[in-house]
Protein backbone atom coordinates (compact mmCIF):
# COMPACT_ATOMS: atom_id res chain seq x y z
CA UNK A 1 0.00 0.00 0.00
CA UNK A 2 1.18 3.45 -0.78
CA UNK A 3 2.15 6.14 0.47
CA UNK A 4 2.76 8.65 3.27
CA UNK A 5 4.00 8.94 6.84
CA UNK A 6 1.82 10.02 9.73
CA UNK A 7 2.23 13.68 10.71
CA UNK A 8 3.47 12.90 14.22
CA UNK A 9 6.66 11.46 12.76
CA UNK A 10 6.06 7.82 13.66
CA UNK A 11 6.97 5.13 11.17
CA UNK A 12 3.43 3.80 10.99
CA UNK A 13 2.07 4.24 7.47
CA UNK A 14 -1.11 6.11 8.21
CA UNK A 15 -2.68 5.61 4.82
CA UNK A 16 -1.76 1.97 4.58
CA UNK A 17 -2.13 0.39 8.04
CA UNK A 18 -1.26 -3.23 8.74
CA UNK A 19 -3.85 -5.78 7.65
CA UNK A 20 -5.31 -7.92 10.44
CA UNK A 21 -5.99 -10.81 8.10
CA UNK A 22 -6.62 -11.66 4.46
CA UNK A 23 -6.41 -15.45 4.16
CA UNK A 24 -7.08 -15.32 0.41
CA UNK A 25 -4.20 -12.96 -0.34
CA UNK A 26 -1.32 -14.24 -2.47
CA UNK A 27 2.10 -12.69 -3.01
CA UNK A 28 3.18 -13.41 -6.58
CA UNK A 29 6.70 -13.22 -8.02
CA UNK A 30 6.73 -13.60 -11.80
CA UNK A 31 9.78 -14.07 -14.04
CA UNK A 32 10.40 -14.59 -17.75
CA UNK A 33 12.74 -16.99 -19.53
CA UNK A 34 15.66 -14.64 -18.81
CA UNK A 35 14.75 -14.83 -15.09
CA UNK A 36 13.81 -11.16 -14.93
CA UNK A 37 10.49 -9.95 -13.59
CA UNK A 38 8.81 -8.33 -10.61
CA UNK A 39 6.17 -9.05 -8.00
CA UNK A 40 2.48 -8.38 -7.52
CA UNK A 41 -0.63 -9.67 -5.82
CA UNK A 42 -3.29 -12.28 -6.37
CA UNK A 43 -6.21 -14.00 -4.69
CA UNK A 44 -6.79 -17.65 -3.87
CA UNK A 45 -10.13 -18.70 -5.43
CA UNK A 46 -9.78 -22.50 -5.05
CA UNK A 47 -7.26 -24.98 -3.69
CA UNK A 48 -5.40 -24.81 -7.04
CA UNK A 49 -6.09 -21.37 -8.55
CA UNK A 50 -4.86 -17.84 -7.85
CA UNK A 51 -6.67 -15.06 -9.70
CA UNK A 52 -4.45 -12.13 -10.67
CA UNK A 53 -3.86 -9.54 -13.38
CA UNK A 54 -2.96 -10.78 -16.86
CA UNK A 55 -0.01 -8.35 -16.85
CA UNK A 56 1.55 -10.63 -14.18
CA UNK A 57 1.18 -13.62 -16.50
CA UNK A 58 1.63 -12.67 -20.16
CA UNK A 59 5.24 -13.13 -21.25
CA UNK A 60 6.30 -14.85 -18.04
CA UNK A 61 7.12 -18.51 -17.47
CA UNK A 62 7.45 -19.02 -13.72
CA UNK A 63 5.45 -17.86 -10.71
CA UNK A 64 6.32 -18.10 -7.03
CA UNK A 65 3.13 -17.83 -4.97
CA UNK A 66 3.21 -17.05 -1.24
CA UNK A 67 0.20 -17.76 0.99
CA UNK A 68 -0.80 -18.01 4.60
CA UNK A 69 0.49 -14.98 6.48
CA UNK A 70 0.36 -11.21 6.84
CA UNK A 71 4.10 -11.34 7.63
CA UNK A 72 6.24 -11.64 4.51
CA UNK A 73 8.86 -13.86 6.12
CA UNK A 74 6.22 -16.39 7.18
CA UNK A 75 4.61 -17.01 3.79
CA UNK A 76 4.41 -20.57 2.52
CA UNK A 77 5.40 -20.70 -1.14
CA UNK A 78 4.77 -22.86 -4.18
CA UNK A 79 6.42 -22.52 -7.58
CA UNK A 80 4.17 -22.81 -10.62
CA UNK A 81 4.99 -23.03 -14.31
CA UNK A 82 1.37 -22.94 -15.45
CA UNK A 83 -0.75 -19.81 -15.77
CA UNK A 84 -3.35 -18.51 -18.22
CA UNK A 85 -3.94 -14.88 -19.15
CA UNK A 86 -7.23 -13.86 -20.73
CA UNK A 87 -6.87 -14.47 -24.49
CA UNK A 88 -7.95 -10.89 -25.30
CA UNK A 89 -5.58 -9.18 -22.86
CA UNK A 90 -4.07 -5.98 -24.25
CA UNK A 91 -1.02 -4.70 -22.38
CA UNK A 92 -1.23 -1.25 -23.99
CA UNK A 93 -4.54 -0.32 -22.37
CA UNK A 94 -4.89 -3.21 -19.88
CA UNK A 95 -8.09 -4.43 -21.50
CA UNK A 96 -9.14 -7.84 -20.12
CA UNK A 97 -6.40 -7.66 -17.49
CA UNK A 98 -7.27 -10.89 -15.74
CA UNK A 99 -5.81 -14.38 -15.52
CA UNK A 100 -5.00 -17.15 -13.12
CA UNK A 101 -2.06 -19.18 -11.88
CA UNK A 102 -2.44 -22.95 -11.44
CA UNK A 103 -0.72 -24.24 -8.32
CA UNK A 104 1.21 -27.50 -8.69
CA UNK A 105 -0.21 -28.89 -5.43
CA UNK A 106 -3.61 -28.26 -3.83
CA UNK A 107 -3.39 -26.08 -0.75
CA UNK A 108 -4.94 -27.17 2.52
CA UNK A 109 -7.47 -24.67 3.81
CA UNK A 110 -6.82 -23.40 7.33
CA UNK A 111 -7.71 -20.30 9.30
CA UNK A 112 -4.82 -18.56 7.51
CA UNK A 113 -5.45 -19.92 4.01
CA UNK A 114 -8.94 -19.58 2.57
CA UNK A 115 -10.36 -18.89 -0.90
CA UNK A 116 -12.30 -15.69 -1.45
CA UNK A 117 -15.82 -15.73 -2.83
CA UNK A 118 -16.38 -14.56 -6.41
CA UNK A 119 -19.44 -12.55 -7.48
CA UNK A 120 -22.54 -14.45 -8.48
CA UNK A 121 -23.08 -14.45 -12.22
CA UNK A 122 -25.34 -11.60 -13.22
CA UNK A 123 -24.26 -9.39 -10.30
CA UNK A 124 -22.36 -6.38 -11.71
CA UNK A 125 -20.36 -5.47 -8.62
CA UNK A 126 -19.12 -3.16 -7.22
CA UNK A 127 -21.57 -0.30 -7.18
CA UNK A 128 -20.64 3.37 -7.46
CA UNK A 129 -19.69 4.82 -4.06
CA UNK A 130 -19.32 1.32 -2.56
CA UNK A 131 -16.31 0.93 -0.28
CA UNK A 132 -13.87 -1.92 -0.79
CA UNK A 133 -10.65 -3.18 0.73
CA UNK A 134 -7.36 -3.82 -1.05
CA UNK A 135 -4.30 -5.46 0.50
CA UNK A 136 -0.73 -6.00 -0.61
CA UNK A 137 2.96 -6.34 0.18
CA UNK A 138 3.84 -3.64 -2.37
CA UNK A 139 5.90 -0.49 -1.95
CA UNK A 140 4.66 1.61 0.95
CA UNK A 141 6.09 5.03 0.10
CA UNK A 142 5.78 7.24 -2.96
CA UNK A 143 8.54 6.28 -5.40
CA UNK A 144 9.44 3.46 -3.02
CA UNK A 145 11.92 0.75 -3.94
CA UNK A 146 11.32 -1.88 -1.26
CA UNK A 147 8.32 -4.13 -0.62
CA UNK A 148 6.62 -4.13 2.75
CA UNK A 149 7.55 -6.74 5.36
CA UNK A 150 3.93 -6.75 6.52
CA UNK A 151 0.68 -6.91 4.61
CA UNK A 152 -0.90 -3.47 4.31
CA UNK A 153 -4.54 -2.58 3.75
CA UNK A 154 -6.31 0.35 2.14
CA UNK A 155 -9.98 1.25 1.96
CA UNK A 156 -11.19 2.88 -1.23
CA UNK A 157 -14.56 3.98 -2.55
CA UNK A 158 -15.73 3.37 -6.14
CA UNK A 159 -15.96 6.56 -8.19
CA UNK A 160 -18.13 7.40 -11.20
CA UNK A 161 -17.29 5.90 -14.59
CA UNK A 162 -17.07 9.29 -16.30
CA UNK A 163 -14.22 10.40 -14.07
CA UNK A 164 -12.54 7.00 -14.37
CA UNK A 165 -12.38 7.13 -18.18
CA UNK A 166 -10.92 10.61 -17.93
CA UNK A 167 -7.89 9.17 -16.14
CA UNK A 168 -7.32 5.77 -17.75
CA UNK A 169 -7.84 4.45 -21.29
CA UNK A 170 -10.27 1.73 -20.30
CA UNK A 171 -13.30 -0.14 -21.56
CA UNK A 172 -16.48 0.10 -19.49
CA UNK A 173 -17.88 -1.74 -17.67
CA UNK A 174 -14.87 -4.07 -17.61
CA UNK A 175 -12.90 -1.62 -15.48
CA UNK A 176 -13.79 0.63 -12.58
CA UNK A 177 -11.86 3.11 -10.44
CA UNK A 178 -11.71 3.64 -6.69
CA UNK A 179 -9.95 6.04 -4.34
CA UNK A 180 -9.50 6.96 -0.70
CA UNK A 181 -10.09 10.68 -0.17
CA UNK A 182 -9.64 10.45 3.62
CA UNK A 183 -6.37 8.63 4.35
CA UNK A 184 -5.16 8.61 0.72
CA UNK A 185 -4.34 4.91 0.75
CA UNK A 186 -3.51 3.70 -2.72
CA UNK A 187 -2.29 0.71 -4.70
CA UNK A 188 1.45 0.85 -5.38
CA UNK A 189 4.07 -0.94 -7.45
CA UNK A 190 4.08 -4.52 -6.25
CA UNK A 191 0.33 -4.53 -5.54
CA UNK A 192 -0.99 -4.93 -9.10
CA UNK A 193 -3.09 -8.08 -9.38
CA UNK A 194 -4.34 -7.74 -5.80
CA UNK A 195 -8.02 -8.02 -4.85
CA UNK A 196 -10.53 -5.25 -4.39
CA UNK A 197 -12.95 -6.93 -1.99
CA UNK A 198 -16.38 -5.83 -0.77
CA UNK A 199 -18.81 -7.26 1.74
CA UNK A 200 -21.58 -8.87 -0.30
CA UNK A 201 -24.31 -10.07 2.06
CA UNK A 202 -21.68 -10.13 4.82
CA UNK A 203 -19.31 -12.33 2.83
CA UNK A 204 -16.00 -10.92 1.59
CA UNK A 205 -16.21 -11.00 -2.20
CA UNK A 206 -13.57 -10.40 -4.87
CA UNK A 207 -15.00 -7.82 -7.28
CA UNK A 208 -11.89 -6.14 -8.70
CA UNK A 209 -8.26 -6.81 -9.62
CA UNK A 210 -5.73 -3.99 -9.31
CA UNK A 211 -4.76 -3.12 -12.87
CA UNK A 212 -3.81 0.55 -13.32
CA UNK A 213 -1.92 3.14 -11.29
CA UNK A 214 -0.48 6.55 -12.16
CA UNK A 215 2.76 8.32 -11.31
CA UNK A 216 4.43 5.62 -9.25
CA UNK A 217 1.44 5.06 -6.98
CA UNK A 218 0.80 8.64 -5.94
CA UNK A 219 -1.93 9.27 -3.40
CA UNK A 220 -3.93 11.74 -5.48
CA UNK A 221 -5.21 9.72 -8.43
CA UNK A 222 -7.59 6.73 -8.20
CA UNK A 223 -6.63 3.13 -8.88
CA UNK A 224 -8.05 1.32 -11.91
CA UNK A 225 -9.41 -2.19 -11.38
CA UNK A 226 -10.50 -4.99 -13.70
CA UNK A 227 -14.12 -5.73 -12.83
CA UNK A 228 -14.43 -9.46 -12.11
CA UNK A 229 -18.17 -9.79 -12.85
CA UNK A 230 -17.91 -9.74 -16.68
CA UNK A 231 -15.41 -12.62 -16.53
CA UNK A 232 -17.33 -14.98 -14.26
CA UNK A 233 -18.22 -17.38 -17.06
CA UNK A 234 -14.65 -17.38 -18.39
CA UNK A 235 -13.30 -18.09 -14.91
CA UNK A 236 -15.78 -20.91 -14.41
CA UNK A 237 -15.05 -22.50 -17.77
CA UNK A 238 -11.31 -22.47 -17.13
CA UNK A 239 -11.07 -23.20 -13.40
CA UNK A 240 -14.38 -24.80 -12.45
CA UNK A 241 -14.90 -22.10 -9.80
Amino acid sequence: MCPGISPNGSSRIVNGPYAAKAPYNAYVVYVDSAMTGFFGGGSLISDRHVLTAAQNIAGYVRWEVGLGSTVFGQLTTQISTQAIAHPSFNMANRANDIGFIVLPSPVVFTELVQPIQLPLQGRTLPYENEEGMVVGFGFNTVNGQVRSDFLKVGYQRVIGDSRCVGIFQITLPNHFCAEDTLQRSNVCNGDLGAAFAVSERRVETLVGIASLITHNCDSINPTGYTRVSPYRQWIRENTGV
